[in-house]
């Protein structure tokens, strides 16, 4: 190699050096656009911790799943919170934008997408475990691919731990390359990040996402009553034909919602027949009889004899142990319900008087054609209303190894 070959090749490399940051610098540079993120559920019995990278202004991104079974979130850093609300969710690469109003923090760079190489070193800031503005380091050890060779997840040796998720992985000049998203627990130091052009998309797949939540919310509803033709069920839980009742179900992680309608098609005695006869209840909203799972879950919680059973709702503390088959199983209850004194809740344009049941114990679930079963503990809040006798709101956390949560409410009611 000649002197001028070696003179340009030095000049290359002592010109890559330079644009990297010593890792003191890197930190100083990039600490204050990595928050942490606190949600908790309606009641703040619960609690999610996260981290979350700042984009833009008043805009960061984290994981989908740091605020999946939560109703409420704040990014936080030392003393200083600021409340935030969720603006665009891209579950499917478990990214969601979030907005945050007078927030001034600065937006980190992202690299450019055909920047990432096996062996290059990255570093990873995020809350680890609660312990805010953690730096570690490490190296590029994989670029997982799909069967069409677009790019998954960046393997990494930085590690992170629960908390980490959401934070930012940088390249050694401070851009932003990837969103630490999990760590594979039976293996040895293989962590994992979302890419960073993920979110450049996520504004565009987030609000693609919620246009056909939208979509498909107005197109499950049934028309609006027309005046004249219906009105308010009034409060009485005498059913007669006619009747109608409209049930949202939002699955917390997703926030995608369905529509449950349920239509009083004739009452046999003290069998109250929805549906084409696909639900069955009696006179307390008991089912005595489904072929659709549009509210298995709450079916399944509900004890023997009802949430009023004889027509008086439970009072005080009680505990259950029962099993049931239905969708395909069985499963067991071994919970406690305590129900406080009855209060308002507000739903959709109306008010009921509704009593407030705990339900809190272990369950177990045994699908057909399994002979394994788990036993997992059990959270669920039922709102009964004796004026309506029946469930006006019920919300689900199970937890263990298949933990999710849903909300039913009822959200309009006519009669026909």
């Amino acid at each position: 190699m000649s002197w001028r070959a070696v003179v340009l090749v030095a000049g290359v490399a002592a010109s890559a050096c330079a644009s990297a940051l010593e890792p003191d610098a890197l930190f100083a540079k990039l600490a204050p656009s990595v928050w942490t993120v606190v949600a908790t559920d309606a009641q703040a019995r619960n609690q999610s911790q996260g981290s979350a990278v700042v984009i833009g202004p008043g805009r960061l991104v984290t994981n989908c799943h740091v605020l999946a079974r939560m109703t409420r979130f704040q990014v936080v850093k030392s003393n200083v919170s600021f409340g935030g609300r969720l603006e665009f969710p891209d579950p499917e690469h478990d990214l969601c934008q979030i907005q945050v109003d007078n927030f001034q923090a600065p937006a980190v760079e992202l690299a450019p997408r055909d920047a990432l190489r096996v062996g290059a070193r990255v570093y990873a800031i995020g809350t680890p475990q609660g312990l805010e503005a953690t730096l570690s380091d490490g190296l590029i050890s994989g670029l997982r691919r799909d069967d069409q060779g677009e790019l998954l997840f960046i393997q990494t040796t930085a590690p992170i731990s629960p908390g980490s998720s959401g934070g930012g992985l940088f390249d050694a000049e401070g851009r932003l390359i990837g969103i630490t998203t999990l760590m594979r627990r039976e293996a040895q130091n293989i962590n994992l990040a979302v890419p960073a052009h993920r979110v450049t998309e996520l504004p565009g797949r987030g609000r693609e996402l919620l246009e056909q939540r939208a979509a498909a919310h107005t197109a499950r509803l049934p028309p609006a009553p027309v005046a004249g033709s219906s009105a308010a069920v009034p409060p009485t839980s005498q059913r007669r034909a006619g009747d109608w009742f409209d049930y949202v179900v939002t699955d917390s992680q997703t926030q995608l919602k369905s529509t449950v309608s349920l239509k009083v098609d004739r009452v046999d005695g003290s069998r109250v027949v929805f549906n084409g006869g696909s639900r069955v209840e009696d006179e307390t909203g008991l089912v005595l009889d489904s072929s659709s799972a549009a509210l298995l879950e709450l079916d399944l919680v509900t004890p023997p004899g009802g949430w009023a059973p004889g027509g008086k709702v439970l009072s005080g503390v009680q505990s259950f142990q029962f099993s049931t088959t239905k969708g395909g199983g069985t499963t067991t209850f071994d919970v406690t319900a305590v129900a406080s004194p009855p209060q308002a809740i507000r739903l959709g344009e109306s008010e009921y008087n509704a009593v407030r049941i705990d339900v809190r114990g272990w369950t177990s679930r045994l699908p057909d054609h399994r002979v394994a079963v788990a036993t997992i503990r059990y959270q669920g809040t039922v709102w009964y209303s004796p004026d309506l006798m029946r469930v006006v709101r019920f919300t689900l956390e199970r937890l263990g190894s298949t933990s999710r949560r849903e909300t039913l409410e009822l959200v309009r009611a006519g009669r026909g």
